[in-house]
This record gives structure tokens, C-alpha cells and sequence, in this order.
């Protein structure tokens, strides 16, 4: 009996070493199925929350908006409306004189998961879909927000009206012109600042890819 339990003893002593030397087979980490990459020139239509204005913005200051439509890749929604996607004012420059307008940019930097996480992008203005209080600027070529001058139209009647007075009054062409040049840059007013009220819609283009760990819930 006792050379029976010493046995079944020295068996499970010499398992145990074997099954210790043996080596551990380690699990391959798994691909994380909720990474979902939301590639550049995504379009994004979002609601501005702030009002943003070449005369009064200063550069650094926050831009807070809010997705109107869902964003979908491969047609699969991964963020849905509501959710946050701030930016901060970049290059801005106040109207000027003789007819220039003022501009300034946005650049779109975060958007916020229903988590409360929050992701670096980079997004950039793309265009104005309507806009509160009938303001009239316009996205230019580079995602930068302009203030419109005054019309051609309204340019040749400030320079033709003191030309046409000087040929009337029997001055020469030559002179005519001059007068018409120094008239134009003392009477062309100021141009209209870059300017969006609160509540305008405007669209946005995902300027580099942005990969997003989303719960399996949400896909």
C-alpha cells in the first residue's frame, strides 16, 4: 500500500517537472475588429455652434460644431449625428481698405465619441451650405473663409464717375485717369469681414485618414 501511494507520488512529481519544462504556447493577440478607418476626403455636413468673424476671431480660438448627417464607410454609419467635431480658428486677417476683404480659416482637429473619447483629425472648410443672418462669404480654392469686396460693377462706377467729370469739364484723358485712380482708392469702401453666425450649416473634407476604435454595438 504504501509503495502504491509513494508511486502514484513520484509519477505526479515527474508530470508536474515535465508539464513546467514544457514550452508555453503564448495565444496570437487577435485583430481588434472595432478599428474602422475613415479615409481622407471623407465629407462631413456639420451645424456651427459658434460664431466666427475675421474683425473679432482671434487664431487659437475654439470652433464647436455638431454632425448633422451620419459619417459611413463602406456603407456602415461609425459616427452618428450629434456627435461633436471642434477645430480651432487658424490664419485670420480683418477687412482692409480699397475694397479687401477679410478671411480667416478653420482647421477641424477633434471629433468626440459617444464615450467621451476624444480623436485627433484634420479637417478643413470646404463650403457653405446656409448661413444665419444672410451674411455672403464664400469658401475660397484653400478651406479659407473670405469677406466679399465690393462688385465690379460698383468698382468702374466710383472710378468712371470722376473721369467722366473731368472730360465733361475739358481735362485731358491722361489726367482724367489719374483723378479717377486717387478718386477710386480714397471712395472703394472697406470690404465685408469673413463672417458665420452661430446656426450656419457648412461641410467639411477629412483631410488626412482618422482610425477609430468603435464598440461592436454601435456597428
Amino acid at each position: 500500500m504504501i509503495r502504491r501511494f509513494l508511486g502514484a507520488l513520484v509519477a505526479s512529481a515527474m508530470a508536474t517537472a515535465l508539464l513546467a519544462a514544457a514550452p508555453v504556447q503564448q495565444e496570437e493577440p487577435q485583430a481588434n475588429e472595432d478599428e474602422i478607418t475613415v479615409p481622407e476626403g471623407t465629407e462631413f455636413k456639420l451645424q456651427l455652434h459658434t460664431t466666427i468673424n475675421s474683425k473679432t476671431s482671434k487664431a487659437g480660438d475654439r470652433v464647436l460644431t455638431t454632425l448633422l448627417d451620419p459619417v459611413a464607410v463602406e456603407d456602415q454609419d461609425v459616427l452618428a449625428k450629434g456627435v461633436r467635431v471642434d477645430g480651432h480658428i487658424g490664419e485670420v486677417k480683418a477687412a482692409g481698405r480699397r475694397g479687401k476683404g477679410g478671411y480667416l480659416t478653420v482647421v477641424f482637429d477633434t471629433v468626440e465619441l459617444p464615450n467621451g473619447e476624444k480623436v485627433a483629425i484634420l479637417g478643413s472648410l470646404t463650403e457653405i451650405f446656409s448661413s444665419e443672418g444672410g451674411d455672403r462669404s464664400v469658401v475660397g480654392p484653400e478651406g479659407d473663409l473670405k469677406g466679399r469686396g465690393p462688385s465690379f460693377k460698383k468698382r468702374a462706377a466710383i472710378i468712371a464717375a470722376p473721369t467722366a467729370a473731368g472730360v465733361a469739364g475739358g481735362v485731358g484723358p491722361g489726367i482724367a485717369a489719374g483723378v479717377g485712380g486717387i478718386m477710386a482708392a480714397v471712395l472703394i469702401p472697406r470690404g465685408k469681414q469673413a463672417l458665420l453666425m452661430a446656426g450656419s450649416l457648412i461641410g467639411m473634407r477629412l483631410d488626412r485618414d482618422v482610425t477609430l476604435n468603435l464598440p461592436r454595438s454601435t456597428k
